[in-house]
């Protein structure tokens, strides 16, 4: 006696190609179970491992430029960037240190004038790519160890050197100002009132020396197109006034 097809089992094997093959189910075996936990540690030791390379590593950097100026480079809300022309002697600048004062006293005109001859003060606060120039301050990696010594960047000084400051200032003075120095021919930095130097690597050399010039430059255009705008209201409103 032939048993009837249900409905279902006639449309299903009409949904299905020609060529359809009912393959049977794998069993999950033991060693299946043991093979994804196997790719499941490695996915965590690899995760593990890459988050270990990108940390910034301070061990060497905190031992260099001091603890209270990593957290400056760190956390500071205030970056003052000034930049020297090429081979400008000793002395022909403003005093770092009055500079410093007056950022730390929040006083714009004391800053401003600083803009001397041969000598750009720009306000970097806020700047986009900032954060990879602390970075590259703060990272161990980015230094040659080797090239480190006693002397002062000063003794670089020469017709070809440049040099530039980083003041790093917290307005409210919650966290220490610190000052780094630059010598950006050799690619050199420093502590500003202390001794001892290290070379940047050759990768942040040229990296760090053209964000500081070409971000100065454009700081430095902005900064000229405001004070035109500001002198050419000026008038108007003092015409509008009369």
């Amino acid at each position: 006696m032939l048993m009837a097809m249900s409905p279902n089992a006639t449309s299903d094997s009409a949904a299905r190609p020609t060529d359809w093959v009912d393959h049977p189910k794998t069993p999950i075996t033991r060693r299946a179970i043991l093979a994804g936990v196997a790719v499941l540690l490695l996915g965590i030791v690899g995760a593990v491992a890459s988050i270990y390379a990108r940390r910034t590593r301070l061990e060497l950097t905190t031992e260099f430029w001091g603890s209270d100026a990593i957290l400056a480079m760190q956390v500071s809300p205030r970056v003052i960037l000034r930049l020297e022309e090429v081979g400008l002697q000793a002395g022909e600048a403003a005093d770092q240190a009055a500079i410093t004062a007056a950022i730390e006293a929040d006083n714009a005109n004391e800053i401003d004038a600083a803009s001397d001859d041969g000598v750009k003060t720009i306000e970097l606060t806020g700047t986009p790519g900032l954060g990879h120039l602390r970075h590259a301050l703060l990272d161990q990696r980015h230094y040659d160890w080797e090239t480190r010594g006693d002397d002062s960047l000063e003794s670089l000084r020469g017709d070809d050197s440049r040099f530039a400051t980083l003041t790093f200032a917290d307005p409210l003075a919650k966290f220490p100002t610190t000052t780094v120095r630059f010598e950006l021919t050799g690619g050199w930095v420093g502590r500003h009132d202390e001794s001892g130097r290290v070379r940047l690597n050759a990768r942040s050399r040229p990296a760090v020396r053209h964000f500081l010039v070409v971000i100065s430059n454009a700081q430095q255009q902005h900064y000229d197109r405001r004070k035109q705008a500001e002198a050419a209201s000026e008038p108007a409103s003092s015409s509008s006034i009369k």
